[in-house]
């Protein structure tokens, strides 16, 4: 079997090499084609503001109208013709971009056009220029291996062979051209964000400070990172295919009570944009989508679903409980009855009486302290030991705000806490914890001091 396979790629190589040989030897490469010159010498991708795509060689009746594309005022392209649509900017960038870097891998000169398909072309495609310059591309048959083609331009009667790849997106149908998104958003741009799903809904709004919290289901304080990655989910939907531009009814499709809907509203106060998802159009095909105001269905993958299916604790911020550290001041740690406080100088030296390691201890704890990162939000956690904290930690800092923290039980590299009046109660890692422990049982056994008598009262 392992000979049979690489027979067949010897012989795949061999009819590739072959048909390179076959046309090389007809027709013998020039001094033009060893310098690899363009198709399009002049041609300027940012300055073409017109295409027009004609499908030739088609048998589809769909696809034989011919496609207008035009560049607006603000630089955006529009499909004018068969219908008015708004185009995909990416899908004729990159479709500008390549043909203005189409350099051939062999230049025939004075060719027999029929022999390559050019004498009645598969597609002619037209582009026009800001500056007045019109580009006319003929496109022709493929290779033997069908991984090449042959073009020849408007003007000239030489025939380029080019990558086949390269000239596959300049004869498509208007749906291949057309804008395949849904929202264009960002964190910059976005003001707030609501996601239904299910029945459930989650919003996200972000304050005059630019930052984001969640308003629904609870209010809280959001992860900017994971608010981003929201936005971005969003904004790369793309439709897979178009179902209809004029549905008949959006029941259907599960349209008309979608089970997500996704809406976001501009930080400028403009109206919101919204996504609606329906149900499945059968198994691996995607699902029913639309925005809110168009009447296009389409399909998308199921991913998008699954990626709104959000949990509270996954968007909550986690290091709320985070402080500067260099601003402590004052830090107090309590066990039972005992507890130990450090000072800080005004020269950023800890101090405690008995304590002769107080700058290493100090400074350990307070940075060990503000760097706490939430684990988790636990919703109705038990058995979390804080009626009757293992730990206290109190670091007072320079600005005058205390932080407060209790440590609870310990389970698998987690310790319940609370901090601050918040009633709240939370998951986080234990190594703070054990530092503690570890200063507790060694460094920080009480040490007798001896404290002067206090001065009679006259």
């Amino acid at each position: 079997m392992k000979n049979f396979k690489s027979t067949l790629i010897y012989l795949a190589v061999a009819v590739l090499v072959g048909a390179l040989c076959y046309v090389q030897s007809k027709h013998p490469a020039t001094e033009k084609d060893e310098k690899k010159a363009k198709v399009f010498e002049n041609f300027v991708a940012d300055d073409i503001n017109e295409i027009h795509i004609e499908n030739l060689g088609t048998t589809v009746t769909a696809l034989k109208t011919p496609i207008v594309l035009q560049k607006g005022a603000k630089d955006t392209w529009q499909i004018t013709e068969p219908v008015k649509l708004p185009a995909d900017e990416s899908t004729l960038r990159s479709l500008l971009t390549s043909v203005g870097d189409f350099t051939p891998d062999l230049a025939i000169e004075k060719p027999d056009l029929k022999e390559f398909g050019l004498d009645q072309p598969q597609a002619r495609c037209t582009f026009k220029s800001k500056t007045g310059a019109t580009f006319v591309l003929l496109i022709g048959n493929k290779d033997m291996t069908g991984s090449s083609a042959y073009v020849k331009t408007g003007d000239k009667d030489t025939v380029y062979m080019v990558p086949s790849y390269s000239t596959d997106s300049l004869h498509k149908g208007v749906d291949d051209y057309r804008d395949h998104n849904f929202i264009q958003t960002d964190p910059v741009v976005a003001g707030k964000i609501q996601v239904t799903r299910g029945g459930k809904t989650f919003a996200f709004e972000k304050d005059k400070d630019n930052n984001w919290n969640m308003t629904l289901p609870l209010q809280a304080r959001a992860d900017a990172s994971k608010i981003r990655d929201l936005l971005n989910t969003i904004s790369s939907l793309r439709a897979q295919s178009f179902v209809t531009d004029h549905p008949s009814g959006l029941s259907q499709y599960g349209l008309s009570s979608p089970n997500l809907r996704v809406e976001v509203w501009p930080s400028d106060g403009g109206p919101s944009k919204a996504i609606l998802v329906g149900h499945e159009k059968d198994k691996a095909s995607g699902l029913y989508a639309k925005t809110a105001d168009s009447p296009t269905v389409a399909l998308i993958g199921e991913y998008f679903d699954k990626n709104m299916d959000l949990k509270p604790s996954d968007y909550r911020d986690k290091s709320i409980l985070q402080f500067d550290a260099g601003k402590a001041k004052v830090l107090t740690i309590h066990r039972g009855s005992q507890a130990f406080t450090y000072q800080k100088d005004d020269k950023g030296q800890w101090s405690c009486p008995g304590r002769p390691n107080a700058q290493t201890e100090a400074s350990t704890l307070a940075s060990q302290l503000a760097g706490i990162t939430i684990s988790d939000f636990p919703d109705h956690p038990t058995g979390t030991g804080l009626s009757a904290p293992l730990f206290t930690a109190e670091a007072g800092l320079s600005d005058g705000t205390t932080h407060v923290f209790e440590f609870g039980n310990r389970d698998n590299g987690k310790v319940y806490l609370s901090a601050d009046s918040s009633k709240e109660i939370y998951e986080a890692p234990d190594v703070v914890v054990s530092q503690i422990e570890g200063y507790y049982n060694t460094i920080l056994t009480p040490v007798a001091v001896t404290h002067p008598a206090p001065t009679p009262q006259k």
